[in-house]
């Protein structure tokens, strides 16, 4: 399982965080524990650890090197690293010796290796199992289906360090070409600055984790529930119920819920 590109949601559950990355695992765990309660949990995957790893053994073509480049600083780092061979090589590179309270630094490495992700081709080994996988869930709730494509590190989340919030994620993405682009920001935000000054300032290095991409459907917020996974001790799952008072229709974007209803739907076993 370890090996494959994508993983849906009823194939995901606590024990894959080291393929899927925390966000991903609790998603798969809810699909799969809340469906025989009668909650609707949006279907989705996760592109893996090892899409990510894949895409970063991949070789920086010149035109990509020539399109990160931004000014004289990107410039006199990318002629040092471009003599590495892949991009995962590239990025140990430009990572592997920033000195700590130097943030002018700090930002010129950082936005070189953004640029690097988004401007190295992604293998069609992972794009046309992210496209096909689109496809399925076209097939499940219709044509041209809006997504929800998130961030869900594999080190987010530690005994000594938490940045969920610091990755990206995309709402109302549509399309494969937009999903693809989408999947590609999810990975190049792993090396913002904040992201990177962070895990630096606790000893862990940039490299060490990976980024798994969720995409999954869309939901409108003002008919949906928001899902919560019960808290530190996952003592139980349940759901918060907006209810929406009345407006009129010329402010319908303006709504706002009159008040929450806590639904308890699981127990501390998540059955």
């Amino acid at each position: 399982m370890a090996e494959d590109r994508i993983l849906w949601f009823n194939e995901i559950d606590a024990s894959d965080r080291s393929a899927v990355g925390g966000k991903a695992a609790s998603l798969g765990e809810m699909y799969q524990a809340l469906d025989e309660s009668g909650v609707r949990v949006p279907n989705g995957f996760a592109t893996t650890a090892a899409a990510f790893h894949e895409f970063l053994a991949c070789a920086v073509p010149d035109e990509a090197w020539a399109s990160a480049v931004a000014d004289d600083a990107t410039a006199d780092l990318a002629r040092q690293a471009k003599r590495q061979q892949s991009l995962s090589d590239s990025l140990r590179d430009l990572l592997g010796e920033i000195p700590p309270a130097d943030h002018l630094e700090l930002h010129n490495r950082a936005q070189l290796a953004r640029a690097l992700v988004r401007a190295t081709p992604v293998p069609e080994t992972i794009t046309g199992r992210i496209e096909r996988g689109y496809q399925q869930l076209c097939d499940e709730y219709g044509a041209d289906v809006d997504l929800a494509v998130r961030s869900s590190s594999t080190n987010e989340d530690s005994v000594v360090a938490s940045f969920a919030g610091q990755y990206e994620s995309y709402l109302n993405v549509r399309g494969s070409t937009d999903l693809v682009e989408a999947w590609r920001k999810c990975v190049a935000s792993a090396f913002t600055e904040r992201a990177i000054g962070y895990q630096l300032s606790r000893d862990i290095d940039p490299l060490s984790g990976t980024v798994s991409v969720v995409v999954m459907k869309m939901v409108r917020s003002d008919i949906a529930t928001s899902g919560v996974m019960g808290g530190a001790t996952r003592s139980c799952i349940g759901f918060l119920e907006p209810r929406i008072a009345s407006s009129s229709t010329r402010c319908r974007a303006a709504r706002r819920p009159k008040a929450w209803t806590w639904r308890r739907v699981a127990g501390a076993s998540g059955r």
